[in-house]
């Protein structure tokens, strides 16, 4: 580069018509060799440079990675100390029902427990049991760590029964109670289907051009997009 940088100035010098002497051109390749130490340092520097946003890169991928095992730990304290917490509540509350009326009430699961009996019972086509279970599960414990998946999947249990009436209640419920759940875009989608089954098309409509306008990347505005194609045809 420098080389080419010293044919071009020679050739602009005779094309100009000055005579170069001999001092004048060592004195611009001395000048030249000085340039040339800070231009490599420069580019030491950068190749630094790139090498530490490389690391940078690392470890903030090592972070978020760390983040998100956190979060996962921190849901699974949570859901433990709703355990701990019912079953001490349950505990006190028998005694004193004992000692109120010597008789021993039915002890409900713990929240854990109990979610996941519903939630078992939703997979396994036991819908009015998974019913019966989330329903418990959001009466008993409504600020415990899964309240909002019990009620998403109280929407789900009754679509899946083709109640679509009543699961359109419970997936506005859900909506309108947990708008920051990781299952907010699924519940719209679900009730988008749920306007469409009872004939309510133009509600229908509504929810899948949210969807697409709002979330043009995400899994349910393909979904939504191929329901208002349908509708077309």
């Amino acid at each position: 580069m420098l080389n080419k940088i010293l044919f071009y100035l020679f050739l602009s010098i005779f094309l100009n018509g000055c005579l170069a002497t001999t001092q004048e051109i060592n004195n611009l390749k001395t000048e030249f060799n000085l340039i040339k130490k800070p231009i490599k340092e420069l580019q030491q520097n950068q190749a630094s440079l790139n090498n530490n946003m490389e690391t940078l890169d690392e470890n903030i991928e090592k972070l978020n990675e760390k983040l998100e095992d956190n979060k996962t730990r921190m849901s699974l304290l949570a859901q433990k100390m709703d355990d701990i917490e019912a079953n001490l509540v349950q505990r006190m509350d028998i005694l004193m029902k004992q000692l109120a009326r010597g008789s021993i009430p039915e002890i409900t699961p713990p929240p854990t427990d109990l979610y996941k009996l519903a939630y078992s019972d939703y997979i396994n086509a036991k819908y009015d049991l998974a019913i019966i279970g989330f329903k418990t599960y959001i009466e008993k414990y409504p600020g415990s760590e899964l309240i909002s998946k019990a009620q998403y999947y109280l929407a789900e249990t009754y679509f899946s029964k083709n109640d679509y009436q009543t699961a359109k209640k419970e997936f506005q419920k859900f909506i309108s109670l947990y708008p920051k759940s990781e299952l907010f875009l699924q519940a719209n989608f679900k009730l988008g289907l749920c306007y469409k089954e009872i004939g309510e098309i133009n509600e229908a409509n509504k929810i899948f051009n949210f969807i697409i306008e709002k979330y043009p990347s995400s899994p349910e505005a393909h979904q939504s997009k191929t329901k208002l194609n349908s509708f077309n045809k």
